[in-house]
């Protein structure tokens, strides 16, 4: 296939994957029921699709490769000819399929990333976190499946073929390996995987040359150079099994091809499968994992794990001979002999974990021993004995190995680093080492301990020469050797280097970048002075000082003396890491109304790696909390992390608990405890499975067999703290729920501290201030005690006689009773008047609600009637449901209430059967329309569908829906004639009725009518008569049973059968029935005439109703107007005949009209009572008087409106006031109007005050400066207020004497004090410096008064308009400043009548029960001149008044004569002789 095809191939299949992928995430957008098999339709799709483009894309590649190929043979062919140098090195390129400007390959790493938003996904495969870099969708990841990581074959989807995939997942990461190699420096252990690594001959010369080399070098290389093809053709031919003496020999061989080879070798090309199957057992045994070689050269490790690959990738697992016997055997031999011979390489296996540590020169002496294997001569391979001893040579071999490692176990490693609660000081080359801390945590130390110091893994060990010592408050120790922190420096760059050592060291700690920024790990608290490069070779490093500060250190204890649990020893050893995870975040947490950021709390909760009592903590440790997690968060955790071993899955099955239960060896201490622990599976299990709530359970019962005595929950804890808190995923999870409950208590302690300390900061601020503050108030005390006793000396006694003070406090009194009275009188009022309006309107909701549920109910309303079935009496109700009712396909309900039982029973009837009772009941031809349906005569069809049963003799009322069929006995059957044809007439009696069915077999018509038995008796009783008015049982005995020949023969002659004169259609009924339909006609006659007499009056009160009668000014004449065509008539509309319409009522309507000028409808208001229209509704010209009457008032408050020439005049003038008093601040005049200025336009009191005392002092006796000066201290009511008012008397009094006709206060009223007013009519000051300009000046007392009460209502709790308002009413009573003949109206207001006589007229006499003079409280009042007095009127003047007034009515003698008063609506007489005035005649 060519190469255009194989494009074409790959097209196809990513159109096909992108289209599966397009629906996926349409399908993840919606919401459908069906979606989660289709979810799981589609990603198996896709993990078909995959595999199809990956292969695809490997065809296409291969086929490109093979292309070059045999293009660089065809040029090398004929650069041989040439005799020209070709490029060895050369190698094949690698090609990478572009779609969309992006490597096809490359995006299939990350395109399927949005699955793990699909929960239909994630429980299919039980997490979320397994769809990134899984373009096959499998419970694994391609760099898991290429990779060393162990997974199961178990998968979601059938059919999968494991080694299939690995190859598709192995050319996706070439494919970005070959990307990212172009674009970034790869590292050696990520090239591994791919291509075998660059050969360094050096390096590896000393392995080469080895007589015993090591087991792992001796493979990586013979397997090498096998697969790379460098081996001689006669021994690869002949090669079946691999022998120690071949794989040496295979390994002696030159290097220089095996390099060669190597760089040129191409990942896509097939190895011979035969090779493959060779070297897989020794490539993939376990002693030569990469991971195990420690002290292997990198590239031998780096050769192994290509190695791997490459054979895990070829075949499948189940291929490999892990097991295979003689692989065990040469690799057992091959690093036996390598131990036993070689003295370069200390301790113990390279294949261990475990080294043997050497501290004194003694000890490394003692442990340069020879280590071999005790074994037999191992047999030659072609020995035909050497299968039959393999068994034993593996048994025997495994056996001494064990031995070996037992005996020659370093007693160290069975010692664990304790951490000892100091810090040290050091510096390399010295054996001193200084302590930080206390004296009692170094007593743990003694002479003879081993110590670690800065680290407790890559530490070496150090023993103390001597016991600690105090000297000049240092404490301090020595070593038995000088400090050497090389090991340490080197093994950082080693781990910092090394990828692999990274993953055999993950608690390592944090490593310094280039520009020595430590990168977050495991907090270090060592602090290194200088930084040096030390080599790896310590004979080769060359040392300089190095100083370590606050390094840790760790004493080894024996493990049986260590009583921490697993979880404490990974903390104090600094593997657990620290994990910033609100670096940059602005979350907040708030207590206590203070808000602290959990980025700071995160970094204070940091661990302190010293181990301290809890309270010498600052800040709070998640090592405190980490005991506190609740058990069943643990024990929930726990639960789903089994369930997310492979298999993943919801609950935790047998297999699950039995791996559980080996990891965490529950009861060691109980004899056949897996018998236990199997026999509490048993007991807990539900269909061999555990769910969370069972596997809470299991536990208990575990604990309780553990620890039977003790109580429960302390048996679950220690089982719990003993156990699974070191798995994985729980101990993660209880670190994290630790640290933030930690972070949570440290944030709740920084809020409660910056709380208190605000609150400590606030007492003693406050108590500052309250000294501040008492000595402040103690010195103005005093001051004011001072001045107060010289100032109460002069007026207490004045204060004490003062009578209208104490008035004025109990009227107070009285006052402020009586309002707080009426304001909550009236708060309650208007609380109980709100709840009775609320009450009412929930009353009108629900009337309105109920209102319409019964007007729906009545609307729904077709059918009533009340049937009689078996003697039983029942109300028969048929409603017909509407679009919105409709539930069920239901068109009609019929209700059937049963009063004897009161029990209602419901049927609903669909359409279809409703249709078909009818039909049949009414014997129609075609289908029934709706009206037909709901006419009365078929709905009366419905209830004889119903049937009655007794049910423990109880009615239950049954609708029948199966065909109609007669009820009763067949009693007659015969042939009759009717309107010209033949019929077959069936009479049926049941004990209730009598049913007749006639049947026209011309038409195949069926008719039915019934007659119900008490109708029958009523019908023979008024056929045969009632002469006698008795009950003659003769006459009835045609109802006698033997006498029902006779009855058939009376009943057949009286049926009728004819043609309906509706519908011409052939209908049977009685004789009764019949003269029942001739009175219902002449019944339908008289009702016809009543309508047509109806519809008269109908139309006529519409008449009256459409027109109304309006009134036509311009003829003086009533017309009629159509109200709803607007058109006018002068004639009276005929309809209303003798009646005529009322007359229109005196209001104003809004009314609308068509303006043709404009095109629009414009509205107007029109009195159609008389005649008036206007283009203003009632509002708006109530609007206009209010403005006209407002402008009015403010006339009569401010006068005649100001001219725009006086406008223009007084702007001037205030504008040059300013100007020139800021230029010449010592005129007098100037003086004057800047204080006007300040005092009546600025309103500020406080800078006109020593203005106006300036120029009284210039010219006190000025009649200008003395009345403005006197408004400005009785307006600003200086202290003490009585001196104040009198010296404002006295200047007004001077004042009036110089200037009476006030000629110069004038202008200055007008300009400032009357302006001031016109521009802010509304300010409470300005009105009360022009009422007290009308008091003072004008003495217009009432016009003042106006003013007060203006100034109150814009501001009524100003104490300057109020106290001023105060002090003119009290002067206004006599003997005051204000003198009047009697009080102001507003005291008439608040007064009450005493008394009222004939023939005071008039008059009335009221007393004040609030004034507050004494003496005056009684005045007389005018209530028709609203005139007032102190004083009684002059009667006689007031007679002689009426008298003028009045009319002459009769003399009733010829000397008095009676008058009427038109004003009083009263009558009087007068004397002529006497001349006296009198109310009643006098004899």
């Amino acid at each position: 296939m060519d190469l255009s095809q194989l494009a074409d191939d790959i097209l196809r299949h990513i159109n096909n994957r992108e289209a599966l992928i397009q629906r996926l995430e349409t399908l993840h957008r919606e919401a459908s029921h069906s979606r989660g098999n289709r979810v799981q339709r589609l990603l198996y799709g896709i993990h078909n699709a995959s595999l199809a483009v990956v292969e695809a894309i490997e065809a296409w590649n291969v086929s490109k490769q093979e292309d070059w190929y045999r293009r660089r043979n065809l040029a090398r062919h004929i650069e041989s000819h040439a005799h020209e140098p070709s490029n060895a090195d050369e190698s094949c390129p690698y090609n990478a399929f572009i779609w969309n400007e992006e490597s096809y390959l490359k995006k299939m790493i990350y395109d399927l990333d949005f699955v793990r938003d699909i929960p239909e996904a994630i429980n299919l495969f039980g997490s979320e976190r397994i769809f990134h870099r899984n373009p096959f969708l499998l419970p694994y990841c391609i760099d898991e499946i290429v990779g060393e990581t162990e997974h199961s074959s178990a998968t979601p989807w059938k059919d999968v073929n494991l080694h299939r995939v690995c190859n598709a997942s192995f050319l996706i990461l070439l494919d970005e390996f070959h990307i990212n190699r172009d674009t970034t420096d790869m590292l050696p252990l990520a090239a591994a995987k791919f291509l075998p690594p660059s050969i360094n001959t050096q390096e590896l010369s000393a392995l080469h040359v080895m007589s015993y080399p090591p087991a792992a070098a001796v493979v990586a290389l013979c397997c090498g150079r096998l697969i790379l093809d460098t081996v001689e053709a006669d021994v690869t031919n002949k090669l079946i099994f691999f022998t120690k003496s071949i794989m040496l020999k295979i390994f002696r061989h030159p290097l220089v091809d095996f390099i060669e080879k190597a760089k040129s070798f191409n990942p896509l090309r097939n190895v011979d499968n035969s090779l493959i199957k060779i070297v897989a057992p020794f490539v993939m045994h376990d002693t030569l994992k990469p991971e195990l070689q420690n002290n292997m050269p990198e590239q031998i490790v780096y050769l192994l794990i290509w190695l791997r690959v490459l054979v895990s990738r070829s075949i499948n697992q189940c291929e490999i001979g892990n097991t295979s016997k003689s692989a065990n055997k040469i690799i057992l031999e091959l690093e036996s002999d390598h131990q036993r011979h070689s003295s370069q390489f200390k301790g113990c296996m390279s294949s261990t974990k475990e080294t043997c540590a050497v501290h004194d020169e003694r000890d490394k002496e003692n442990a340069r021993v020879n280590v071999s294997v005790q074994t037999e001569v191992f047999p030659d391979e072609n020995d035909a004995d050497a299968a039959d001893s393999s068994a034993n040579f593996e048994a025997s071999a495994m056996g001494a190995l064990e031995k070996f490692l037992d005996d020659k176990r370093s007693p160290l490693a069975q010692q664990n680093p304790f951490p000892v609660e100091v810090t040290v000081n050091i510096t390399e080359g010295s054996r001193i080492v200084v302590v930080n801390g206390v004296e009692k945590a170094v007593n743990k130390l003694q002479r003879g301990d081993t110590i670690r110091i800065y680290d407790a893994h890559e530490s070496s060990d150090w023993k103390l020469s001597n016991d600690p010592t105090l000297s000049d408050d240092t404490i301090s120790f020595c070593l038995t050797e000088v400090y050497d922190h090389s090991k340490i420096i080197a093994q950082e760059k080693r781990s910092k280097a090394n990828t692999l050592n990274r993953l055999c060291y993950p608690y390592k700690k944090d490593t310094v970048d280039e520009g020595g920024n430590r990168a977050p790990g495991v907090i270090s608290t060592a602090n290194e002075d200088a930084f040096r490069h030390v080599a790896s070779d310590k004979t080769q490093s060359t040392h300089s000082p190095l100083h370590i500060r606050q390094a840790r250190i760790w004493k080894l204890i024996p493990s049986d003396e260590d009583n921490r649990p697993q979880w404490r020893r990974e903390y104090d050893n600094g593997d657990i890491p620290w994990v910033d995870e609100y670096i940059g975040s602005s979350k907040c947490e708030r207590h206590f109304r203070v808000s602290v950021p959990l980025e700071v709390t995160e970094q204070d909760c940091r661990d302190w790696p010293y181990l301290l009592d809890d309270e010498q903590y600052i800040h709070r440790q998640r090592l405190h909390y980490f005991e506190h997690v609740p058990l069943s968060d643990v024990i929930d955790e726990a639960f789903r992390a089994v369930c997310r071993w492979h298999p993943k899955g919801t609950l935790v099955d047998n297999v699950k608990w039995a791996k559980l239960s080996r990891k965490m060896q529950f009861l060691p201490n109980v004899k056949n405890s897996q018998h236990e622990i199997d026999m509490a599976f048993v007991r807990h299990n539900r269909d061999r499975k555990l769910d969370q709530q069972r596997f809470h359970a299991i536990f208990e019962d575990i604990a309780s067999i553990q620890h039977p005595s003790m109580p429960t929950r302390d048996a679950l804890t220690k089982v719990i703290w003993s156990s699974i808190v070191m798995l994985p995923d729980v101990n993660a999870m209880m670190w994290r729920e630790s640290k933030e409950m930690a972070i949570h208590e440290e944030a709740v302690r920084v809020c409660a501290q910056i709380r208190i300390a605000a609150f400590v900061r606030k007492i003693l601020q406050f108590a500052r201030y309250k000294d501040a503050k008492l000595s402040a108030i103690t010195i103005a005390k005093n001051v004011r005690r001072f001045l107060s006793r010289r100032f109460v000396a002069k007026i207490f006694k004045a204060l004490k006689d003062d009578e209208q003070y104490q008035q004025r406090v109990k009227c107070a009194i009285v006052v402020q009773q009586e309002w707080r009275r009426f304001f909550w009188r009236n708060l309650f009022l208007h609380h109980q008047e709100r709840v009775r309006a609320e009450r009412r309107k929930q009353i009108l909701i629900t009337h309105a609600k109920l209102k319409e549920e019964r007007e729906r109910k009545l609307a729904t309303l077709v059918y009533r009637d009340v049937i009689r079935i078996d003697a039983t009496l029942a109300v028969v109700t048929i409603h017909l449901q509407d679009d919105a009712q409709l539930r069920d396909d239901v068109s009609m309900q019929l209700i059937v209430y049963v009063p004897t039982t009161k029990r209602t029973f419901f049927f609903k009837l669909a359409e279809n059967d409703v249709r078909e009772c009818l039909e049949k009941a009414l014997s129609s031809e075609g289908k029934l329309s709706w009206d037909e349906m709901l006419s009365e005569r078929a709905l009366k069809e419905l209830p004889k569908r119903l049937i009655l049963r007794l049910v423990r003799n109880q009615p239950i009322f049954i609708f029948i829906r199966r065909h109609l069929v007669e009820k009763g006995i067949l009693v007659d059957k015969r042939l009759v004639r009717a309107d010209g044809d033949i019929f077959i007439l069936s009479t049926f009696r049941s004990p209730h009725e009598f049913v007749f069915n006639a049947y026209q077999p011309s038409k195949r018509l069926h008719m039915r009518t019934k007659l119900k038995l008490p109708k029958l008796i009523e019908w023979i009783h008024d056929a045969m008569g009632d002469e006698d008015n008795q009950q003659d049982d003769s006459q009835l005995s045609i109802l006698h049973p033997k006498r029902q020949p006779d009855l058939l023969e009376w009943l057949i002659k009286r049926v009728l059968i004819r043609k309906n004169s509706l519908d011409d259609k052939m209908m049977i009924l009685m004789q009764f029935e019949a003269e029942e339909e001739r009175v219902l006609k002449l019944v339908i006659k008289v009702q016809a005439q009543w309508r047509r007499l109806r519809s008269f009056r109908h139309a006529k009160q519409e008449t009256l109703h459409q027109y109304e009668k309006i009134f036509d000014r311009e003829n003086q004449i009533y017309a009629y107007r159509n109200m709803l065509t607007d058109q006018r008539q002068k004639d009276k509309p005929k309809l209303l005949g003798e009646d005529d319409l009322e007359n229109p009522v005196d209001e104003w309507r809004k009314e609308e009209t068509f303006d043709a000028e404009t095109g629009q409808t414009v509205c107007y208001y029109a009195n159609y009572a008389t005649g008036q229209s206007s283009w203003l509704s009632e509002e708006e010209a109530a609007r206009l008087v209010q403005r006209r009457y407002r402008s009015k008032h403010e006339s009569d408050l401010i006068g005649k409106k100001i001219s725009f020439a006086d406008v223009v005049k007084a702007m001037q003038f205030i504008k040059g006031a300013r100007m020139k008093y800021e230029q010449d601040p010592t005129k007098l005049s100037n003086i004057v109007n800047y204080a006007m200025l300040t005092h009546c336009l600025d309103l500020n009191f406080d800078a006109a005050r020593p203005i106006y005392e300036q120029a009284v002092k210039l010219s006190p006796n000025h009649p200008l400066i003395s009345r403005v000066y006197a408004i400005f201290l009785l307006a600003s009511r200086q202290a003490p207020h009585n001196a104040t008012f009198k010296t404002a008397c006295q200047l007004l009094h001077d004042a009036d004497i110089a200037d009476r006709n006030q000629t110069m206060i004038r202008s200055a009223a007008e300009i400032y004090f009357r302006w001031a007013v016109l521009v802010d009519a509304r300010n409470s000051l300005t009105l009360l410096n022009y009422a007290l300009l009308h008091q003072c000046v004008y003495k217009n007392y009432d016009h003042a008064e106006k003013l007060y009460r203006a100034a109150l209502a814009l501001d009524p709790i100003n104490d300057l308009v109020v106290e001023n308002y105060r002090l003119f009413c009290y002067e206004r009573y006599p003997c005051g400043a204000y003198e009047s003949s009697g009080p102001p109206y507003s005291v008439v207001a608040r007064s009450n009548v005493v008394e009222t006589r004939l023939d005071w007229a008039e008059w009335r006499k009221m007393i004040d029960p609030l004034c507050p003079r004494k003496g005056f409280e009684v005045f007389w009042y005018n209530r028709f001149t609203k005139e007032t007095r102190f004083t009684t009127p002059d009667w006689k003047l007031n007679w002689e008044n009426r008298l003028k007034r009045s009319k002459w009515i009769d003399g009733k003698t010829t000397a008095q004569s009676e008058f009427y008063d038109e004003r009083t609506k009263s009558s009087f007489f007068y004397n002529t002789y006497t001349q006296e005035y009198s109310s009643k005649l006098i004899a």
